[in-house]
């Protein structure tokens, strides 16, 4: 659980020490783009792969992002890891404003804190990287 805590805080550090400019250059001609009021880019389908460091987005699926730039949800491309979770490719992944996960489509079964929550099913985190919820055996 040690690893997890940690881990999110690095993912923690790295998202909230930096403010992405995110414009609508990543968007698909022709799809529908959301902005904020003060213009910043809300959400549009993506033309091709996003990458915020080892965190990939599908293209051709909707991404979402906070006022701040930091990435909010989307589908994962590949694979990714968090701590001792794997979240599955072609899933949804969301993100709280720090950076650390919220939610996403496990790939493989994993214990946490004694809990066994099982693959192909969401678990939802604490902004502190606690376990929230997920599908239990």
């Amino acid at each position: 659980m040690k690893t997890i805590i940690v881990l999110s805080g690095f993912i923690l550090l790295i998202y909230s020490g930096t403010v992405f400019a995110v414009d609508q250059s990543i968007c698909s001609s022709g799809a529908e783009i959301t902005f904020y009021a003060r213009g910043e880019l809300r959400s549009c389908t993506l033309k091709s792969i996003y990458e915020r460091g080892a965190l990939k987005c599908n293209a051709s699926n909707e991404v979402r992002f906070f006022k701040t730039g930091t990435l909010h949800s989307c589908t994962l491309y590949e694979a990714f890891r968090v701590g001792a979770l794997t979240c599955g490719d072609l899933g949804p992944i969301e993100l709280h404003p720090s950076g650390t996960l919220r939610s996403c489509t496990l790939k493989e079964d994993v214990t946490i804190k004694g809990k066994k929550c099982l693959a192909d099913q969401p678990v939802f985190m604490f902004e502190n990287g606690t376990l929230k919820s997920c599908t239990e055996q």
